[in-house]
């Protein structure tokens, strides 16, 4: 009979292991390099996770368990989010972010209703460590620059910050021997200095807030509970002419003003989910391109609270944050018996203040490597609050079936859908680099067949056209951009005022570029078209010449606009 239960327990125990180590291992350090965007392949492992939870709840019959109070704020979340999606004025752009949130969901229930023992945090850490000591080789290294295993230093950082307090709440179990104080002290150790390797102030921030809120839990009273945020704040005041001017210097307070801007048209519904990116460009800053850092795209806020705003308005950030609130202050009044259990809650308290702290500065909620993690940690915690309430099998089995059913969808359309053209989007970057734009047109179309709605692959395919001085195909993929895909993005409008110029329509050149000026009043090589469109085509000299003083006043030594000013006063035309 024993035989018979071990044997039982196998199958399960073995669905258990492999969703752990594809996502907490395998996840944080996978990356699959012929994609474009190649950290994509994280998500595949979130799903994993979800459809291997959920074979475990049916065959170990798990009833679904939850808490009322956070069940209801976290349908109302997403189901706002839900309405906000199918309202969006850009539908395309609502469902790719939706995408990211269904897959927080399914984490966030599967979490909810898992047994989390210490096995399974070692094996996060593990992965953690490696991507940290990649992170410090990385800033060791010629280029300086810690992406580690994430393709970018601040997603890295937004990740090791929720590791960090985990960590050191487990330095606080009494039972622990000197060895393994020694070794959780040495993962505190590289985890810190590999986030301070990445340069990330939003990050180190939050890292300082997730340990002082560590420590406001693990003590009762006195300088060591407060101590933490004491210290935080004075440093804050001591340094405050510091902070004062990089917020001055730094480009995201251009963004923050252009997404409040945003925000006063539409405060309460906001402007639809995954719908920042089509509407900022009407309310950017324009200084905003006078900054080095200036891209002519702005996907994100760099503030998750001002994203929330923008996207889903007043209600949808009420109710992130009262989900937030609710497992935090539950979770934080929980009391355990087991001393890991207790301190593992405390430290995905202080690892969720950590990234809420590091996005009021970052985008990293926006970025599934560390979000995935973000809701995983808050499914942990809201699994631990009282007075949980269970359904029976019969409805939890159905429950997990569609759960299941869901991730499994999911997987296999973001392989097809997400993470294949972006195989052949890489390959026809590779190819235009070349100089091949045949090949490179080639891919682009393949990009375009799998997702119609990928502007970036229209874009650089119609530069690639006109490039290759197929001027009337660049032209009409311009067109369909910012006719029926992504009006304005990037510098369509630019390139169509020069795909015009160059066929000699220099009335619609005109009207394009002008469209162009509108949105970035500080392109200096707009203005000189511009500029040389009223001297050639018009032959009105005073517009020209506004036009080049305005280029001069950007930039006094500017070659173009200096020798054709030179010109015309030769010729007693200023």
């Amino acid at each position: 009979m024993k035989n018979t239960d071990r044997k039982a327990e196998v199958t399960p125990r073995i669905y258990e292991c492999t969703a752990i180590l594809l996502f907490l291992f395998a996840g944080p350090l996978i990356l699959f390099k012929p994609a474009y965007d190649y950290t994509l392949v994280k998500n595949i492992t979130g799903y994993l996770l979800v459809i291997l939870l959920s074979a475990l709840f049916i065959i170990r019959k798990r009833n679904f368990v939850f808490e009322i109070k956070n069940l209801i704020i976290f349908l109302m979340f997403f189901s706002w989010i839900l309405i906000s999606s199918f309202t969006a004025p850009f539908g395309y752009g609502a469902a790719r972010t939706l995408e990211d949130y269904i897959l927080y969901l399914l984490i966030f229930i599967c979490a909810a209703n898992m047994d989390f023992d210490r096995n399974y945090l070692y094996i996060w850490l593990s992965a953690g460590f490696i991507a940290s000591l990649t992170a410090l080789v990385n800033f060791i290294g010629p280029r300086k620059y810690a992406i580690s295993t994430f393709g970018n230093p601040n997603f890295f950082a937004g990740h090791a910050i929720m590791l960090l307090p985990i960590a050191f709440a487990m330095l606080f179990i009494k039972e622990n021997t000197r060895i393994k104080r020694y070794i959780l002290l040495f993962f505190v150790a590289i985890v810190f200095l590999s986030i301070i390797a990445t340069r990330s102030r939003a990050a180190i921030f939050g890292s300082l807030f997730g340990v002082s809120t560590l420590m406001f839990l693990v003590n009762n009273k006195g300088m060591r509970k407060w101590g933490g945020y004491v210290t935080i704040f004075l440093a804050g005041i001591l340094s405050y002419r510091q902070i004062l001017r990089w917020i001055d210097t730094d480009i995201r307070w251009y963004l923050w003003r252009g997404a409040l801007e945003m925000i006063k048209r539409r405060p309460f519904t906001g402007w639809g989910t995954g719908n920042f990116v089509f509407f900022y460009p009407f309310y950017r800053i324009r200084e905003y391109f006078l900054r080095p850092q200036a891209t002519p795209v702005t996907i994100h806020a760099h503030n998750e609270y001002l994203q929330i705003l923008s996207e889903n308005g007043i209600i949808g950030l009420l109710l992130f944050m009262g989900l937030a609130i609710i497992i935090i202050w539950g979770s934080k009044q929980k009391r355990e018996n087991v001393p890991f259990e207790s301190l593992l809650i405390k430290g995905c308290i202080a690892g969720i203040a950590a990234v809420l702290a590091d996005n009021i500065f970052s985008t990293n909620l926006r970025n599934p490597s560390t979000a995935m993690y973000f809701w995983f940690l808050m499914g942990l915690s809201a699994g631990k609050l009282d007075k949980p309430r269970e359904i029976s099998f019969n409805i939890s089995r159905a429950l997990w079936y569609a759960i299941g059913t869901a991730g499994f969808v999911m997987c296999v359309f973001t392989s097809f859908y997400r993470i294949m053209p972006e195989v052949y989007l890489k390959r026809g970057i590779w190819a235009r680099d070349a100089g091949d734009f045949k090949t490179s047109i080639d891919n682009y179309l393949i990009v375009c067949s799998l997702n119609p709605y990928n502007y970036e692959a229209w874009y650089k395919m119609a530069f690639a056209h006109g490039e290759a001085g197929n001027l009337e195909e660049a032209r009409r993929i311009y067109l369909k951009i910012n006719s029926s895909i992504f009006p304005h993005f990037a510098k369509t409008d630019a390139n169509l005022g020069a795909v015009y110029l160059r066929e000699g329509d220099y009335e619609r050149s005109l009207y394009y570029c002008k469209w162009a000026e509108w949105f970035n009043p500080y392109d200096k090589d707009i203005l000189c078209t511009i500029s040389s469109i009223y001297l050639m085509f018009y032959n009105d000299v005073p517009h020209a010449v506004s036009y080049l003083n305005k280029v001069l006043t950007i930039d006094p030594k500017n070659d173009y606009a200096n020798r054709i000013m030179n010109l015309l006063r030769a010729e007693g035309k200023t």
